[in-house]
């Protein structure tokens, strides 16, 4: 598979301002120019937690979510569903290994599968990606 593993923390710095960084910026662009988004299948689920949680904390509106969602669609992300092999196996090992939540290893493990870069804003989910050859943008 080709293409780029992005992660919520950088998907989300694209609505927020504040949290855009050249890095973010640069993903964001390739993925417009035809790169292919990949991600675990519970990536939407977590843009929308923090988007509400910003509805919540006035940093956005609800529409402004709605268009952010729009905006999601055009780059039709391919999802990812992990099995419960991979779960208990690798996942579970890179958890352990590198200290990382089980959705941060996920996208660690996700990109060492599919061979793609890891996009992440995300200092120790990079050190982990990086410590086990996985190339980060």
């Amino acid at each position: 598979m080709t293409g780029i593993v992005v992660d919520a923390s950088v998907t989300l710095s694209w609505c927020f301002p504040d949290e855009q960084t050249p890095t973010s910026l640069n993903v964001l662009d390739r993925l417009m120019a035809g790169e292919q988004a990949v991600v675990p299948a519970f990536w939407s689920l977590e843009v929308l937690n923090t988007l509400l949680l910003g509805e919540r904390k006035g940093r956005i509106t609800q529409e402004q979510t709605k268009a952010f969602f729009d905006t999601l669609r055009i780059l039709s992300p391919v999802l990812d569903s992990v099995s419960l092999e991979q779960v208990a196996g690798p996942v579970q090992i890179i958890c352990r290994d590198h200290r990382l939540t089980p959705y941060d290893a996920l996208y660690v493990e996700l990109a060492l599968r599919s061979g793609c870069p890891l996009a992440t804003l995300d200092q120790p989910q990079r050190e982990a990606a990086r410590s086990l050859d996985v190339d980060c943008l």
